[in-house]
Formats: structure tokens, C-alpha cells, sequence
């Protein structure tokens, strides 16, 4: 480089900068609703200019489909299907997962309730675009505890007869039912009428 001239300034790492966004903008939904919020709310909260966000996401639905796809379905995955790998039973490792992340979980977090439940229940009804992303990260769940509960079944864990595909469909709902029961009630010890239930509906599956 020649003398006395400055060094170009390196282009922003637009994986960087999507990703600066797409957290910012998780927590303003997860708190307030996608509706909620506006770009301008999302882009006070990270060091780029609209400018950038706009280079991103030329519209504030692109923004919202990229949450679902990117942060809100990878995240569910590794909360509640990656953990039940490190356990032999995986019906045990459901239960503590859920113990773990709803059961002791602090009070103002449980009143936000689930990210995926949250966004199902607003934009679900009123966009197709959404519906369809939310609808993939659910069967993506689903199929994750399917997968789960098949290997229940194969280490003798889980009856012979059980159709594992209902027993996943059920219980990636009766989660997000339990999100839904604390977020509306806003009484945690809900959770342990919620909890029993579901382990005495476990009981009756084991092999």
C-alpha cells in the first residue's frame, strides 16, 4: 500500500450483521409481538444504520420469516430434542427437560411464554408466509421427538405398541400447552398439576 494513504475499511460481515439483527430482533418479538415492534424499534437496538438492516431484510416480513427459520427453529431444537440424546431413557429425559426449562424457570420469563407458540397464535392466522415457516419448525420438533421416542421404544423403554409419531404430536403440544396454561394464568405452580399429568401419561406407555 502506498504511503500516506489509509487502509480501506473492511466490508461488515454480513453474516455477522444478520445475525446482530435477527437477535435484536428476537428479544423486541419475544416481548412485545411481531406486530408489536417496528424496524425502527429493531435497529436502535443494534449498531447498524437502517440502511444495513434494509440490505438484510428488504421488508419487515423477510425479518419475520428469517426469526422463524433461523433463530426460533434451531432454538427449539436445541432446547428440547438435542438434550434427550445424553439420556439412556429418553421418556426421563423429556420430563427433566421440562422440569429444567418450565418447572424452574423464573417468573417473568414463563409470562412471555414460547417463542413459537407466541408467533403461532398472532401471525399464524393472518399470514400464509408465517404459517407455513411456523408450521415446518413444529413437524420439525415433532419429528425430532419422534425420532427420540422410536429409540425409547427400540432400548425397551417404550411399549412395542405405541405409535411414537402421536406420542411426539402429543407431547410437543402438551409443551407448548404448558407455556400457554403459566403465560395466561401467570401462576407457576400450575406447572406441577401440568407436570403430573403428563408423567402419569408416560407411565402408561412404558414397556
Amino acid at each position: 500500500m502506498e504511503k500516506g494513504k489509509k487502509a480501506p475499511k473492511k466490508t461488515r460481515n454480513l453474516e455477522q450483521s444478520r445475525k446482530e439483527i435477527l437477535d435484536a430482533a428476537f428479544w423486541e418479538v419475544f416481548t412485545r409481538g411481531f406486530q408489536g415492534v417496528s424496524i425502527d424499534d429493531i435497529v436502535k437496538k443494534t449498531s447498524m444504520t437502517k440502511g444495513a438492516f434494509y440490505h438484510q431484510f428488504p421488508t419487515k416480513l423477510d425479518l419475520g420469516y428469517a426469526l422463524v427459520d433461523e433463530v426460533i427453529k434451531p432454538m427449539t431444537y436445541s432446547r428440547w430434542i438435542d438434550p434427550l440424546k445424553e439420556y439412556d431413557n429418553p421418556l426421563e429425559g423429556i420430563l427433566l427437560q421440562i422440569k429444567k426449562l418450565i418447572g424452574k424457570a423464573a417468573p417473568q420469563e414463563l409470562r412471555y411464554g414460547c417463542p413459537l407458540n407466541n408467533l403461532v397464535q398472532e401471525m399464524a392466522p393472518v399470514d400464509a408466509g408465517f404459517k407455513k415457516r411456523l408450521q415446518n419448525a413444529l413437524t420439525y420438533w415433532i419429528e425430532g421427538m419422534d425420532k427420540e421416542l422410536k429409540r425409547a421404544q427400540k432400548e425397551g423403554f417404550l411399549r412395542p405398541d405405541v405409535n411414537t409419531r402421536q406420542v411426539a404430536h402429543f407431547v410437543v403440544m402438551a409443551h407448548e400447552g404448558f407455556y400457554g396454561m403459566l403465560k395466561g394464568l401467570d401462576d407457576p405452580k400450575a406447572f406441577n398439576a401440568l407436570y403430573d399429568s403428563l408423567k402419569r401419561y408416560f407411565e402408561t406407555l412404558r414397556a
